[in-house]
């Protein structure tokens, strides 16, 4: 009996150490983790996103706090920079009672922690420009258009004005610029681009054989030309207004009568149309450009998106449904021409 509990108590004092040693290793390795630099963009903002700003933000404010302004965190010392440990935020998310956030659900993993806790430490930096304000001439928004200088690089190969942006970007992530693309390459990409359709293999030939120290500038303004060219990027404005050929909904008729509208994109496309009249002939041509064509084709913008045969033309006004039916399409018609033009989602 005296022997056995002997073993048991060695075996005791062994398991001891050896959680002693675990967890000391544990603590030098937090102590020697290598330095990495946390970007709020890429690390941060995802994180409180999706685990954060449902009950923190400008019109909940759980507990008080509101993670969704860099103002308000800095102000209300929710977290202090260059100082993860007394920082509410990192207290937080890091307790072990029923203080711990966020409040249901997982809990955030070891390594979002770690990030928080980096991103703190190397003093919490948030970028003016996803500073978040909601409202105001502080948003990047709703600031005026500026022209920014352009990079001085010294890189070869670097004759235009976006590829000084380019290298400039390249150089500080200590990446190189890719080669210059041979002729063959460089005309299918520029023609799915500009036509999503690729050369013709004599127009390949002719491209590569072609002189011309203008030939690549020649390509362009040929594409560009194509009537292949509207198809193409007409595409990209009609998903915008979500245009449809059938009504949708229950009963997904056919819209007989919805083609002058993508007729007048593709068109508009094809002779470079000014984005200005491009605008105000599908908001109010009848009115801007009354008697013209394209005055009254735009006009399909308008009801460019769903519409619920069944609660408009089976259902009165009278009824319920109608009415909801009615105010449906009318409310899509706000948000759609909101979020078309201006990029912000209003509703009725």
């Amino acid at each position: 009996m005296r022997r056995a509990t002997s073993r048991r108590g060695l075996a005791a004092i062994l398991v001891t150490v050896s959680v002693l040693a675990v967890l000391r290793q544990g603590a030098a390795w937090q102590e020697e983790r290598p330095a990495r630099e946390v970007s709020f963009a890429r690390d941060i903002r995802p994180i409180l996103a999706a685990r954060c700003l449902n009950c923190h933000n400008g019109t909940r404010t759980s507990g008080g706090l509101r993670l969704d302004l860099r103002q308000s965190v800095v102000r209300d010392s929710i977290l202090l920079p260059g100082k993860a440990r007394e920082s509410r935020l990192y207290q937080r998310i890091t307790a072990m009672d029923e203080e711990v956030m966020p409040p249901t659900g997982e809990r955030l993993t070891e390594e979002q922690i770690g990030l928080i806790r980096d991103w703190i430490d190397q003093g919490a930096g948030w970028p003016d420009e996803l500073a978040g304000e909601s409202a105001g001439p502080g948003h990047w928004a709703w600031r005026p258009v500026a022209r920014p200088e352009v990079p001085r690089v010294s890189t070869a190969g670097v004759d235009h004005p976006i590829d000084a942006f380019l290298a400039e970007r390249l150089n500080r992530a200590g990446l190189k610029m890719s080669p210059e693309a041979d002729r063959r390459t460089l005309i299918r990409r520029l023609s799915f681009d500009l036509t999503g359709l690729p050369p013709t293999p004599e127009r390949v030939a002719r491209f590569i054989a072609d002189p011309d120290p203008r030939a690549y500038e020649k390509l362009v303004e040929e594409l560009l030309a194509s009537p292949r060219y509207g198809e193409r990027w007409a595409r990209h404005w009609l998903d915008v207004v979500h245009y449809g050929d059938t009504h949708g909904y229950d009963k997904d008729k056919p819209r007989p009568n919805a083609w002058p509208y993508r007729d007048y994109v593709i068109e508009s496309f094809n002779q470079d149309k000014p984005y200005a009249r491009f605008v105000e002939e599908q908001l109010a041509g009848d009115v801007l450009y009354p008697g013209t064509r394209d005055g009254y084709r735009a006009l399909g913008f308008i009801a460019a998106g769903p519409w619920d045969f069944i609660g408009h033309a089976e259902l009165p006004e009278s009824k319920i449904d109608g009415k909801i039916a009615r105010h449906l399409d009318r409310d899509d018609m706000v948000a759609n021409t909101m979020g078309t033009f201006t990029s912000v989602t209003v509703h009725c």
